[in-house]
């Protein structure tokens, strides 16, 4: 299947690393503000929204995208439908836009681009340790401490 990937940063040293795809919503917003005797301010917002556990971060571009043919298995499928990212890209925009601008009104709010894209996560081995780093940000984080040493220790349908 093919799907769009955010350009990874980061890549570990170790050989040929397998990796997992962990889905996002990319949007750029923009906001317009109207305001009492001054003149009107724009500004562009980029969210990009975790479509696993639904949370939003700020972005300052939109990043670029690689189409990238890969199996299924490795692509982790969302939690959170385009409607409730969107939700939450709009609240995340109007915090960010109201902590600089003084309006009576909110913004109105304009959908530029949207995005659905894939972070990628490796996964390799280093010093015998299976580790999983962030393509990101390069961040190393390590498989068993994530598991627990007995595997997952929550168990059935509530547990992500």
């Amino acid at each position: 299947m093919k799907v769009s990937v955010m350009r990874p940063i980061f890549k570990p040293d170790e050989g040929n690393p397998e990796f997992v795809l962990y889905p996002y919503h990319i949007f750029h917003l923009r906001l317009f503000y109207r305001r009492l005797g001054k003149s009107d301010r724009v500004f562009d917002y980029f969210a990009y929204v975790d479509l696993y556990r639904l949370g939003a971060e700020r972005g300052d571009d939109f990043i670029d995208l690689y189409e990238w043919d890969v199996e299924e298995k490795k692509v982790m499928e969302p939690l959170v439908d385009y409607e409730e990212a969107e939700k939450k890209a709009i609240e995340s925009a109007i915090i960010w836009g109201n902590s600089r601008v003084i309006s009576w009104w909110l913004p109105r709010i304009e959908v530029v681009r949207h995005e659905r894209a894939y972070k990628v996560f490796w996964i390799y081995e280093k010093d015998g340790e299976k580790l999983i780093m962030d393509s990101l940000d390069g961040k190393e984080y390590s498989l068993s401490a994530m598991i627990g040493r007995n595997g997952r220790r929550c168990k059935g349908p509530f547990c992500r």
